[in-house]
């Protein structure tokens, strides 16, 4: 937020929010909350049904397997 004198957010394409980057630090919209805080929960899902890393880096081997 150092580089920009004014900022716009977009979700699902309409403007949830804009602003001077202290009116958006200040901002209590969820979506821009959760961008600016670099949040994990929020209205943005990261959660997705993966692998475990370890399985992934290491196979069987990870769970005891040879």
């Amino acid at each position: 937020l150092l580089i920009v004198d004014y900022i716009y957010f977009m979700s699902d394409g309409k403007v949830v929010a804009l602003g001077t980057p202290d009116e958006i630090r200040a901002s209590q919209h969820p979506f821009v909350h959760q961008f600016v805080f670099a949040e994990a929960d929020g209205p943005v899902p990261f959660h997705y049904p993966a692998v475990p890393l370890a399985h992934e880096l290491l196979g069987s081997a990870a769970h005891g397997g040879r």
